[in-house]
């Protein structure tokens, strides 16, 4: 044991003395603290407001909810194909191979994953004055809402391994696993319609009467945190210590369930270890790292002839073949779907101006993560693209072409329905569509400027907090043009344009940022990968 703790202490101490030199980076992690800091003492030494009226806190519990059902159904799958793991390659080939018990190899996991948790959960911590403001929470809440997030976060994992040792190879086993989580997810649905059919609420109003039900605090991993925090909420120590002690309990079972003596957890976490870096390596040399389909798919000779695949032209011709292998309808996937379901539910049960553009926000958010990180980025990172003789611009047009045409083809599906259900008119659904698609151009743009100024930038948060400013820079005319043009210019039956100076402006930025970047594939050296 006292190996393992100098190798967590030695580590811990590398990194620390690593950012000596790199004084850059030292000074960034200091103000990230210091801000931290900031917040904590401001919300320690400011006095509650008691006029003052605050958001409903079963807002907060469907949240959780939210994130206890996406954990639960992404590690479950996870376990019954490759599990999850506690470990690195390096500590394969270090500690597993190592004298040393494997028992104390596992809690040496445990404790590196919950330091790794609770680094990448610190982004609670800066939801400080948000939650100050809208609901009253004190530093005693937000702590306690960082704390259930990280026991969450590190209960499904080991639920993940315990999964996949329960259920690997023995198909009955994953029939049943399957079987009870979406029993699960069934009496959520089925509970939530008889509520809603029984008060006579919307959907969203059912939601909230279902989390703040105390039977719902009962459910395994999805209610257990809404019980912790409830118990917070009322000073209860005792619900407080009973939502804790259950997860402990699991997750004590699903331990011993890797250490029985029947088990080699070695093996069962192995593969699954391989898998993750294999991710991790895929993704930083640029290989496609999306969840597509095993499915088989013959590419027929009809198929080869529709953008004839020569010149520039081939690189949107080889994303609509990978956009085929994952999903049948090319550009219509699992993703749209989910949009459509939830735009239809939001328009429901909202049905006012300020929820629709509340979503559009929401959706615009979400957009700009998934297309930088997509298949744009991923295409200018490996060499191939810099190597067809062809112009700059061309192949950056080409190689975006996809990703341009994705977010239009989901705006008429969200759009439509949401305009069905009566959460906006039709006029604004129409200019929010267009703002939505305007938005995923506006985004491409981005992805380039970031491979010209970020391309040989190895240090990831400095990639982050550089790509933020820039995000802000290009946004923030958009978002303020739109905003005083319906305050003080658009009269009320015009109210509908609000978001065509945005459109307009996303656009404009995005040709701006392509025209002024038409040079990238010029210069190899932008290309980290050559």
């Amino acid at each position: 044991m006292k190996a393992l703790i100098y190798l967590i202490f030695t580590q811990m101490k590398n990194r620390i003395l690593a950012l000596r030199k790199k004084p850059g980076m030292m000074i960034l992690y200091g103000l990230v603290l210091l801000i931290m800091i900031a917040l904590v003492i401001v919300i320690i030494i400011s006095d509650k407001p008691t006029d003052k009226t605050f958001s409903d806190s079963r807002i907060l519990y469907l949240f959780l909810t939210g994130f206890g059902l996406l954990y639960l159904f992404t590690f479950t799958y996870s376990g019954l194909s490759t599990g999850s793991t506690f470990f690195s390659m390096a500590d394969v080939g270090l500690l597993f191979v190592a004298p040393i018990s494997s028992k104390k190899v596992l809690f040496y996991g445990l404790l590196s994953t919950i330091g790794k948790t609770m680094l990448t959960s610190i982004f609670i911590l800066y939801q400080v004055p948000n939650l100050s403001n809208m609901f009253g929470y004190g530093f005693m809440e937000v702590l306690s809402l960082f704390l259930i997030y990280v026991v969450m976060v590190l209960f499904f994992q080991i639920m993940s391994m315990g999964v996949y040792i329960f259920s690997n190879g023995n198909s009955n086993r994953k029939r049943l696993v399957k079987a009870l989580l979406y029993g699960l997810f069934g009496l959520i649905i089925v509970s939530a319609y008889i509520i809603m059919q029984k008060e006579n609420v919307g959907i969203l109003d059912s939601m909230k009467l279902l989390v703040d039900s105390k039977w719902f605090g009962l459910l395994p991993g999805v209610g257990w945190p809404i019980m912790f925090f409830k118990g917070v909420l009322a000073g209860s120590i005792i619900q407080a210590v009973v939502a804790l002690s259950l997860f402990v309990i699991l997750g004590a079972l699903f331990v011993s369930l890797l250490t029985a003596n029947k088990a080699d957890y070695y093996e069962d976490v192995l593969y699954s270890t391989e898998v993750t870096y294999q991710r991790i390596m895929d993704y930083k040399e640029g290989r496609n790292v999306s969840s597509a389909s095993n499915r088989k798919v013959k590419v027929s000779d009809k198929e080869k002839s529709i953008l004839k695949g020569k010149g520039a032209i081939v690189f949107a011709y080889k994303h609509i073949l990978e956009i085929k292998r994952s999903s049948r309808f090319v550009f219509i996937d699992g993703y749209t779907i989910f949009l459509t379901i939830a735009a239809g539910i939001t328009g429901y049960s909202l049905k006012n101006e300020m929820g629709a553009y509340i979503m559009l926000a929401t959706l615009i958010y979400m957009l700009y993560f998934i297309t930088i990180l997509g298949r744009l980025k991923l295409e200018l990172m490996n060499p191939y693209i810099y190597m067809v003789p062809e112009s700059s611009f061309k192949k950056l047009l080409a190689a975006s072409m996809s990703s341009i045409l994705k977010p239009c083809v989901d705006s008429i599906f969200i759009f439509s329905i949401f305009a069905i259900v009566g959460g906006a008119g039709i006029l604004q659904c129409i200019f929010m569509a267009l703002a939505y698609s305007s938005s995923g151009a506006l985004f491409l743009g981005l992805t380039v400027v970031y491979q010209r100024v970020l391309g040989g930038q190895p240090n990831k948060v400095a990639q982050v907090f550089i790509g933020i400013f820039l995000l802000l820079i290009v946004i923030t005319p958009a978002v303020t043009v739109s905003i005083l043009i319906a305050l003080f210019v658009l009269p009320e039956s015009l109210q509908f344009l609000s978001t065509l100076p945005y459109s307009m402006i996303s656009l404009i930025s995005a040709f701006f940022m392509f025209y002024t970047c038409r040079n990238l594939l010029d210069n190899t050296e932008i290309s980290n990968r050559i």
